[in-house]
Order: C-alpha cells, then sequence, then structure tokens
C-alpha cells in the first residue's frame, strides 16, 4: 500500500511538471509570435520611415503639413526603438527559475510585447495612410 501511494504520488508529481513546462513553453511560444510578426511588419516600417524623411527633406510648401509628417515619423521613430528596447532586455533562457517566477516572466514580456505591437499597428497604419493619400 505504501509503494502504491508513492506510485500515485511520483506520478501526479509527474504530471505536474510537464504542465507547468508545457504552460511555460506555450508562454514563450506566444511572445514568440508576436515577435516574428512585429519582425514582418519591420520592412513597412522602414518603408514609410524612409518615404516620409524624403519628403521631409523637399523644400516647405505648408507648415502644418510639415510638423503633421514629422509627428507620424516620430511615431515610426518610436515603435522602432520600443521593439529595439524590447528585444535587448528580453531574456528566454530561464535556467534555474521557479516555475512561478517564469510564468510571471513570461506574462510581463507578453504585456510588453503587445503594448510594442499596438504602437506598431498604429504607427504603420497612420503613416500608410498618410503616404497612400500623399501619392493620389
Amino acid at each position: 500500500m505504501k509503494k502504491l501511494s508513492i506510485l500515485i504520488l511520483a506520478g501526479l508529481f509527474l504530471v505536474a511538471c510537464s504542465d507547468n513546462k508545457k504552460q511555460e513553453k506555450d508562454l514563450l511560444n506566444n511572445i514568440l509570435k508576436v515577435h516574428d510578426k512585429l519582425m514582418g511588419q519591420d520592412e513597412t516600417l522602414m518603408k514609410n520611415k524612409m518615404q516620409l524623411d524624403s519628403l521631409l527633406k523637399l523644400p516647405a510648401k505648408d507648415t502644418a503639413e510639415k510638423t503633421n509628417m514629422k509627428a507620424i515619423e516620430l511615431k515610426l521613430a518610436s515603435a522602432e526603438e520600443a521593439m529595439e528596447t524590447w528585444m535587448q532586455k528580453f531574456e528566454p533562457d530561464m535556467s534555474g527559475k521557479s516555475h512561478d517566477e517564469i510564468v510571471k516572466y513570461y506574462n510581463e514580456q507578453k504585456k510588453g510585447i503587445m503594448a510594442v505591437d499596438s504602437q506598431m499597428n498604429i504607427a504603420i497604419t497612420e503613416s500608410t495612410k498618410y503616404l497612400s493619400n500623399k501619392s493620389k
């Protein structure tokens, strides 16, 4: 009976550990999916930034228009910087950390990368809309 209890406890422990590892892996995969999506959008961000930069170098016809272009370019630069900062600070190696520490860290990182995602989407959408209206 004692051996059976030990086997049952050991089995429950192994199941709990594998569930913890799966949860950690799922959290990391969700973070990396958002990261990969953003890296795919980086080309659009850079293209829009370069186009705005070229337009800003032209002689000013309308100062309000120039101010608007600078504001949009600043949003693009800010989104790019936010992504770079997040990537520099992100540490996927959680060796030696407890499950709770890992889950807490990954949840914080997910919030951070989602904020970058939102910032980048806004900047790209606004700049793309502006540039498409400019080319008409």
